[in-house]
């Protein structure tokens, strides 16, 4: 489920991230970025991630949230396209 909720954060992102490049409309925009995200490896990448940041520290709050936002912030699809992140 957590993986989940981060590919979410990550497409909007990424459309949010078009938005702002002067893409005109939003349903396009947004069907770009989910594009963009199936034909990417990011799914793998998140899930062996959370899986991962769940077996090393467990529902400890603070540790599992600050490597769940590190992994939000370095699988940005701007990121992955070469973009300044």
């Amino acid at each position: 489920m957590v993986g989940h909720a981060i590919v979410c954060l990550l497409v909007f992102e990424h459309a949010y991230f078009l938005m702002q490049q002067g893409s005109g409309d939003w349903k396009e925009t947004f069907r770009i970025s989910v594009n963009k995200y199936k034909g990417s490896d990011i799914q793998t990448t998140i899930s062996t991630a959370v899986k991962a940041a769940f077996q090393q520290h467990g529902s400890k709050g603070e540790d599992l949230y600050e490597t769940i936002l590190r992994v939000i912030e370095e699988n940005k699809m701007g990121c992955q396209m070469g973009f300044m992140c």
